[in-house]
Order: C-alpha cells, then structure tokens, then sequence
C-alpha cells in the first residue's frame, strides 16, 4: 500500500513537470509541417530520447553532472536560450521543417529542454534518492506512455483549428515560447545568483 502511494506520488510529480497536456501545442507547433508518418515518427524519437536521457538520469544523475560540472541551472540557461532561437524563428515566419532536420528536431527542442528538461531530471534525481531506483524507473515508464499517447493525438487540433486557425496558434505558440524560454534562463540565473 504504501509502495502505491509513493508511486502514485511521484509519478503525479514527475507529469506535472513533463506537462504532455501543456507540451501538447508546442510538439504540433515543431511538427506541424511534417507529413503525417514524419510527424509520428519525430515524436516517437523524442519519447525515446527523452526516456533514455531521463533513464541515465535515474542511475547515474548527480554523479554524471558532477564529472561535468553541470548544473541542473546551467540545463535551464542553454535549454532557455535554445527554445528562445526557435520562438524567433516562428515569430519571424520561417518554417521549422526547412530550418532543421525531422531527427534534429526530435532531440532538441522535443526531447530535450521540453520534456526531458532541467525540471524533470530534478524530479528524476530527486526520486531516485528518496523513493529508490525501482519506483523511478517505473514513474519515467509511467509518464512517458501518456505522454506518447497525449502528443500523438496532437494532429487533431489541426483539424479542429482550420489552417487559418493554425496560424493564429503558430504565432501565440512563438510567443509563448518566448515568454517559456525567458522564464527558464531567468530561473537559471537566479539561482545560480543566490548561491554566489
């Protein structure tokens, strides 16, 4: 009973970080002018790589950025930057599907910051050495089948929205973006700014 508890505990913790709800527009947003196999195919790579860079996480996290003297601030100052480029790009009309490569989009931005970002590699981290490995393992099992299934079904809101529709959420989505982006190199500054 209290095994489930945990789970249910940190798996919850683990998808209000990954947010697949919220990420939903923004994986349409970077996958929207790809055909429909393309599409699937980006977002089934970035569950995958997401997976793997949260599994090495659950193992081996802090000794890893420890070895590289990272810090999960400094994830969030270049994942920030790197989401900030995009949203220029959108904002400025060019097509992400002629800018980057389907499997270059898939690990960054997708994979990473969006879903395997510096929030969540703290959840993971975190989780591993409060609850241990197993229930880690099966909260990323957990949280990465619902977001393959929540950011799949994106290509709905296509329909829904209409093409004039979709350009309407391409610029709200470049903005917000932005306004994401600016938020994570904030975070990131700040805290490295307390602990000087």
């Amino acid at each position: 009973m209290v095994l489930l508890e945990e789970l249910a505990k940190y798996t919850l913790m683990l998808f209000v970080v990954l947010d697949p709800p919220g990420n939903a527009p923004l994986f349409y947003y970077f996958t929207k002018d790809l055909e429909t196999k393309a599409r699937i195919r980006t977002i089934r790579t970035s569950i995958v790589i997401a997976s793997i860079i949260l599994l090495l996480f659950a193992t081996c996290g802090q000794a890893l950025l420890n070895y590289f003297g990272i810090t999960v601030n400094d994830f969030r100052i270049a994942g920030g930057i790197v989401l900030f480029l995009y949203s220029v790009l959108g904002l400025l009309g060019h097509s992400l599907a002629e800018e980057v490569r389907e499997e270059d989009v898939a690990v960054v931005p997708l994979a990473t910051p969006l879903l395997a970002g510096p929030g969540a590699i703290t959840v993971v981290i975190y989780t591993r050495y409060v609850a241990g490995l197993l229930i880690t393992l099966i909260t990323i099992a957990i949280n990465m089948v619902i977001a393959w299934v929540m950011l799949e079904n994106g290509e709905r809101l296509l329909r829904l929205l209409g093409r004039k529709g979709s350009r309407i959420l391409e610029k709200i989505m470049s903005i917000l973006l932005a306004a994401y982006a600016v938020a994570m190199i904030r975070e990131g500054m700040t805290a490295i700014l307390r602990g000087l």
